[in-house]
């Protein structure tokens, strides 16, 4: 089984893509965490893999919580590994996850690390979507010896994008700090789809009279609600509504699909 956490699509396009070429099943971390479903019973030799995007050269807070409460049922000997999607570089996030996973008695047999486009528009421009269209297409590359290795059971650190990894946990620890919802606005040009609250991992967002508030002080800082706005109404700070808006459209058709292949399984 491959557990992902993804805002913006970019790691549910690789946990699918796994999937696909490992013969596997994806689970949801939000979804896992939205219904408190930590319990998963494990077949014999089953492959285990986590897939998460890089927060601040780290884990996703929702990503920490869901390993601090996960309980694996153990069948024999299993295969672990966890994929990070990173914009530069990752950092300490695939230690903090190996150290996560020891207290819930599992070893990570191999890492790995995947660039794809960064969703982090406080800093980042997501407009140019010719540069970005490269960079996911290389990250299509990278994908396929990742699936050749994860078939083979290898072990091994393939990490190769770590960067300046003994500064992690100051630089990871300052943003958890300033995981702030207070700096989400909404502008007029709101039309009260609903998709923020619908996207929010983290349960943050209320739809309060046709338009979205936050009724949690912090989140998980995914910016699913961002990017995802039809309109472009919600900004966080200065910088993003100019930076653009970014989703990995491919990850949205390969979940509509998937669904639609599941609810035909069902029927027949």
């Amino acid at each position: 089984m491959i557990f992902y956490f993804s805002g913006t699509g970019n790691s549910e396009h690789v946990a699918r893509f796994l999937a696909e070429k490992t013969d596997d099943c994806v689970i949801s971390i939000s979804e896992c965490v939205k219904t408190m479903h930590y319990d998963f019973k494990l077949k014999k030799r089953e492959r285990i893999g986590f897939v998460y995007p890089v927060y601040a050269w780290g884990l996703p807070y929702i990503v920490e919580q869901f390993l601090k409460s996960l309980s694996l049922e153990k069948y024999g000997k299993h295969y672990t590994y966890s994929v990070a999607t990173c914009g530069a570089a990752t950092g300490g996030a695939d230690m903090q996850l190996a150290k996560l996973l020891s207290k819930r008695g599992l070893s990570l047999h191999a890492t790995f690390a995947i660039k794809m486009v960064d969703n982090y528009t406080v800093v980042f421009n997501v407009k140019n979507e010719e540069k970005n269209a490269k960079i996911n297409d290389s990250a299509e590359e990278q994908l396929k010896n990742v699936a050749f290795l994860v078939n083979n059971r290898s072990g091994g650190y393939y990490n190769k994008h770590r960067g300046l990894w003994p500064v992690s946990n100051v630089v990871h620890k300052g943003f958890n700090m300033s995981r702030k919802t207070s700096l989400f606005k909404v502008s007029q040009d709101c039309i009260g789809c609903g998709k923020c609250a619908k996207n929010c991992p983290s349960g943050a967002i209320s739809m309060d009279y046709g338009k979205p508030i936050w009724v949690k002080s912090s989140c998980t800082m995914c910016f699913a609600c961002l990017h995802r706005c039809p309109v472009n109404a919600i900004n966080y700070g200065p910088t993003t509504k100019r930076n653009g808006q970014y989703y990995f459209e491919k990850a949205e058709k390969e979940k509509t699909a998937y669904i639609e292949d599941k609810n035909d399984i069902e029927e027949n």
